[in-house]
């Protein structure tokens, strides 16, 4: 199982990071301890090695399998990962009935080589040393070994009491045994009289990957291992050219859960737009039907003689990798959350169809069966749901969630001129003396005043500062911030699907160059202030221009004197209130047609 952390897109984003190393479905027995990289045991240079490792497919018949039991993975960028094996395993039968290949045979370091066995019987034996890479930057091979893991405390470099795991290899060990039964191999152990399961899980003894210059441990080992036979992959293909009918574009409302093996799960709002194609015979079909999925494929589905309702039958590709044999596909399911905030994904089998109703006069499209919303507190936080129901994409070979929608409704999309609601200036990161970039952070609006999709594709922005003069349209030069643009060339108003390696608001952040480090002029003060702008048919609106830090005119300030036409509010999914509640966006319009927006919690 793995837990339940909640970054939510586009209302307040908040991510922790804990100490030590991130486990990928780590056991809830193991997940507060730490770990740091892998020490071993030096034991005597190994004398059976073989050659370079082998990365061409061996000729004869190539079965699949699935893999399961235990691992450990080491890795500079995530540290040392304790969990479960998953993927498939490929072995080549040859044709004189003795030999066998396979590739990649510890799975936590799986680099595309093969290695090479021999069968007796229902035995499978595989002589240990042969290479499994090659590192250009230690010069050396990186062998197939055999080891049992064990830990030991130390206190580390800052004095702290740490638990560190080792692993101490068995020389005696020459081969690797499975057992053929049926459509399972299992792995049996080594010649070396090594036992093949260990009861602890930090006590374990197994299949590694060991560096072949100084045999010290790479961080790889697998146990318990189990190959189960796969039959045959059929592709299923998956529609990538535009189906025949008339194009409809709708704008997304809803929400989706993702999965990051980082930060484990998050909500997030569905925004953007989708097409739809109304085609002959009563064909609809719908292009990347999930929110945060953009493959380009579209799903078929039938609306009924009545137009009233669209089934999608469910099982559809939405992505598909025929040379790996995996796709992504489209199905219904729900994810668990337990009083620990450990999560349980299920996949519903009984389901065959995901349901939408069609209101035509309205021109709305909303999925049946699905959980309306997310509740959220009165401070607009999420409430963390129990079960949340929705349409699944999930991948194929190992059946995990890759994204859950639910809630959702699809607006037909018509382009209007409109006043974009503000942005928001969050945080500005000065490096001073250091030599590094300083970063202004923001977001971008969604809607508009009145709480309605805006297309950024039509979105602009400018940035200003003041210097105690005054708020100033701030330059940007293509030769220093990397724009595409000609040599020498300056902007004061960016598109937003314009690019610069050093500026990217797309990405809710603003690199700037140094301010205060030796021989760089300070590039301008924390007033900081950025305005969006909305352009629709020659007809432009700006929001007002909103500072970093309030030492400026402030905007109630300057709108003071005006008079004020209307308010409404609106909360944090858009959605126009009665009254303020929790969390809510204020829109003040006045008789000269201006309007402000603000941030408001009661």
């Amino acid at each position: 199982m793995k837990k339940l952390t909640l970054l939510l897109a586009g209302l307040a984003i908040a991510v922790t990071a804990s100490a030590g190393v991130q486990f990928k479905n780590a056991r809830p027995d193991v997940k507060n301890h730490k770990f740091v990289a892998p020490t071993t045991k030096m034991v005597k240079k190994s004398t059976n090695r073989m050659t370079a490792p082998v990365t061409e497919q061996p000729a004869g018949e190539m079965k699949t399998y699935t893999r399961s039991g235990e691992m450990m993975s080491y890795s500079s960028w995530f540290g040392l990962q304790i969990g479960y094996q998953s993927g498939k395993c490929y072995i080549v039968y040859a044709d004189d009935g003795q030999t066998i290949y396979m590739k990649d045979p510890v799975c936590g370091f799986a680099q595309g080589s093969w290695v090479e066995g021999t069968i007796d019987g229902n035995i499978i034996s595989i002589p240990l040393g042969q290479s499994l890479a090659w590192s250009d930057s230690y010069q050396c091979d990186i062998v197939l070994a055999w080891g049992t893991s064990y830990t030991y405390e130390d206190y580390d470099e800052n004095g702290e009491l740490t638990t560190y795991i080792g692993m101490e290899f068995d020389d005696r060990a020459t081969e690797v045994q499975y057992e053929i039964d049926g459509t399972t191999i299992s792995m049996l152990g080594s010649d070396g009289n090594a036992a093949a399961e260990g009861d602890e899980i930090y006590n374990a003894t197994g299949l590694c990957a060991q560096w072949g210059d100084d045999l010290s441990w790479t961080g790889a080992m697998d146990w318990k291992t189990v190959l189960t036979e796969r039959d045959p992959y059929i592709p299923h293909g998956v529609i990538m050219d535009q189906p025949e009918g008339e194009v409809v574009t709708y704008t997304r409302g809803g929400w989706y859960v993702g999965y990051d093996s980082s930060y484990g799960y998050y909500f997030g709002n569905a925004t953007g737009k989708v097409n739809v194609v109304w085609g002959p015979n009563r064909t609809v079909y719908i292009q990347d039907p999930f929110a945060n999925i953009a493959t380009g494929a579209w799903v078929q589905g039938e609306i009924d003689e009545t137009n009233s309702y669209i089934t999608l039958p469910l099982g559809q590709y939405i992505y598909e990798d025929t040379e790996n044999e995996w796709g992504a596909v489209m199905g219904w399911g729900n994810i668990d959350v337990d009083e620990e905030g450990y999560v349980t994904e299920v996949i519903n089998y009984d389901a065959t169809e995901a349901v939408f109703a069609f209101d035509a006069e309205n021109g709305t499209l909303t999925l049946i069966g699905s959980t309306p919303e997310v509740p959220v507190d009165d401070e607009g936080n999420v409430i963390t749901p129990t079960t949340i129901e929705g349409l699944m994409c999930y991948y194929s070979d190992d059946l995990s969630m890759v994204e859950l929608d639910f809630g959702s409704v699809l607006n037909e999309y018509h382009l209007n001129p409109a006043v974009p609601a503000n942005p928001t200036a969050d945080e500005w990161y000065d490096c001073g003396d250091e030599s590094g970039f300083s970063r202004f952070y923001f977001t971008l609006p969604t809607t508009d005043v009145d709480g309605n999709y805006i297309d950024p594709e039509y979105l602009s922005y400018s940035i200003f500062v003041d210097n105690g003069n005054g708020p100033e349209l701030f330059t940007f030069n293509g030769n220093d911030y990397g724009f595409d643009l000609a040599a020498g060339e300056e902007i004061t108003e960016v598109p937003y699907s314009l690019y610069s390696n050093a500026i990217d608001f797309r990405d809710y952040f603003v690199y700037f160059y140094r301010t205060n480090a030796d021989g760089y002029e300070p590039l301008f003060t924390e007033n900081i202030g950025i305005q969006v702008y909305y352009t629709v048919n020659g007809e432009k609106n700006a929001s007002d221009i909103v500072w970093l830090y309030n030492s400026h005119v402030n905007v109630n300030e300057v709108n003071a004197g005006k008079t004020v036409a209307n308010v409404r509010y609106f909360n944090i999914a858009g959605q126009e209130m009665a009254q303020p509640s929790g969390m809510t966006i204020q829109v003040t319009t006045y008789t000269d047609g201006t309007t402000s927006a603000a941030k408001v919690v009661k």
